[in-house]
């Protein structure tokens, strides 16, 4: 019975290692992430209506809200269009929902805010959904067109699209999706729930440890080109110069997308455009070279990055579908040193959404999309407005003074012979000498690439460790001995007690004796 009390000692004191551990990743931002995504049985997965949440990406935090119907829009409850408005719907994937972007700088919301201004009358739905293919944003038009009523329909494929168009499932936790077939008809079948990811993948001492043993490369969604050095996703089979044979069956399901997407706007009564985004080699010669070589591992004349454009244009024209192609504005944009893409991520940053808006907002005035009493007013033309940040108080400066108020009533209750101007002051210029450091580097930090601002904040969090450690010098070797007498007798039931106790008794002795972090500590409890 002792060897077993010993035995869970020892392991609820690896239990609460491993708990403190994983809590210790997840402040430093290295825990899973909530999905915006939940399972739809027509679509595969939707966004989640209602959801709010905040998004780590490889360049920094994107906010989401996402509104009653499931969109990444303004609230809305009824999908009717209003009265004399003109309706533009937008169909896309993660670059149209807003995936490293704020709304702000989408160039969804640009082109709305600028037909505002423009006094156009006009609304814009976006539609778009991370992960999603060009089937499931035309399957989502099937589903929802009628009841939004739409006068014009964007729809912005992407070159990863032209591969899963044609797989059943996604390689993301092989969830199922949609099937077109080449003459256009959806496939009727019924989509499996995968449902939540398993327990381990939640933990974030499992996202750490992942790399360390890797994963093979699934057959199904992989493959090595000839002359490559490096196993790759198929839906890179798109830029080879030479077709791979497995892309054939994905492009004559492509083709059976944009027919669908075609008649279905037609009986709509809206005008359909698709709009090709080129990817971060196709408009920037420097990246191009460097991708090819470090992600693809293929010479230049194996891949071209503008051969998934030009071929989703060749199918649109194939199905009798308008067409906008953005390559050249990107390009001229780039040309002149304006960066359009994030340098990890290989979506548009704000100055490449703005450049699309503008092609955008030009290219369809030039093909006439808006009817009479839709077009802007003569006279001088409205440049894109900027976004009207709301006014109000900061949240950290409510937060400081709630906090202000409450600790100098508590410091006034309890020295009451002090006087009544002192404690104020004395917590004001203590809360402010945390706040300015917290919030200071917290902006420092967020100039910083993802991966320097991870690896600083960890260093932080280890240096805080290490001066506690230092600070209570022989101190631990009484921690050590107390751990070793309750382990030994078996006690495990307390450990949890003795954890938190050793804690705040250690943090505690560290500020009684240094003056740098004891409002770090004091503000703490």
């Amino acid at each position: 019975m002792r060897a077993l009390n010993v035995a869970l000692a020892i392991l609820v004191s690896l239990l609460i290692g491993l708990g403190v551990f994983e809590g210790g990743l997840r402040l430093l931002g290295l825990g899973p992430q909530r999905s915006v995504l939940h399972y739809d049985p027509l679509l595969g997965w939707s966004k989640i209506p209602g959801i709010r949440l905040t998004k780590r990406t490889a360049e920094g935090k994107v906010r989401l809200a996402i509104n009653e119907l499931g969109l990444n829009d303004d609230p809305m409850s009824d999908p009717g269009k209003p009265a004399n408005t003109f309706r533009v719907v937008v169909l896309g994937d993660s670059f149209t929902q807003g995936f490293t972007v704020e709304r702000k700088d989408l160039f969804v919301d640009h082109l709305e805010r600028w037909w505002r201004e423009e006094n156009r009358r006009a609304d814009v739905i976006n539609a778009g959904t991370e992960a999603w293919s060009t089937d499931q944003e035309v399957a989502w038009l099937a589903l929802n067109g009628a009841r939004f009523q739409p006068d014009l329909v964007l729809l912005f494929p992407y070159e990863n699209d032209l591969y899963w168009n044609g797989e059943p499932r996604y390689v993301q936790r092989d969830t199922e999706k949609p099937l077109f077939a080449a003459d256009g008809t959806l496939e009727r079948r019924t989509l499996e729930d995968v449902g939540p990811p398993p327990w381990g993948e939640r933990l974030a001492l499992t996202l750490l440890a992942k790399p360390l043993w890797g994963a093979r490369p699934d057959p199904r969604h992989f493959f090595k080109p000839d002359g490559g050095s490096k196993y790759l996703l198929k839906e890179w089979g798109a830029v080879l110069q030479e077709t791979p044979a497995f892309m054939s069956e994905a492009l004559a399901r492509t083709q059976g997308v944009l027919l669908a997407f075609k008649r279905q706007c037609d009986a709509l009564g809206a005008r359909a455009l698709v709009v090709p985004i080129p990817s971060h080699s196709a408009v920037d010669p420097e990246f191009r070279a460097r991708f090819g070589e470090e992600t693809l591992g293929l010479p230049a004349d194996r891949w071209s990055p503008d051969k998934p454009v030009d071929t989703f244009l060749a199918l649109a024209a194939k199905a009798g579908l308008e067409t906008l192609d953005p390559r050249t504005t990107l390009r001229a944009h780039a040309s002149g040193g304006t960066q359009l893409y994030f340098d990890k991520d290989w979506h548009l940053d704000p100055a490449g959404n703005r450049a699309l808006a503008a092609f955008l907002h030009d290219g369809l005035d030039q093909i006439g999309a808006f009817p009479e009493g839709h077009r802007p007013a003569p006279g001088a033309p409205i440049a894109m407005p900027d976004h009207a940040e709301p006014k109000g108080a900061p949240a950290w400066l409510l937060v400081f003074g709630a906090l202000w108020l409450a600790l100098s009533g508590l410091y006034l209750a309890t020295y009451k012979d002090e006087p009544k101007w002192k404690p104020p002051l004395e917590v004001g210029l203590l809360l402010a000498c945390v706040f300015a450091i917290v919030l200071g580097g917290k902006a420092g930090i967020a100039l910083l690439p993802l991966l320097w601002a991870r690896l600083i904040g960890a260093t932080f969090v280890l240096g805080i460790v290490g001066f506690v450690l230092y600070k209570l010098g022989r101190r631990m070797g009484t921690i050590a001995e107390l751990f070793r007498s309750f382990v030994g007798r078996g006690h495990w039931y307390l450990m949890p007690l003795i954890v938190v106790l050793l804690t705040i008794g250690s943090l505690l002795v560290v500020a009684a004796s240094s003056p740098l972090v004891a409002p770090f500590i004091y503000t703490l409890f």
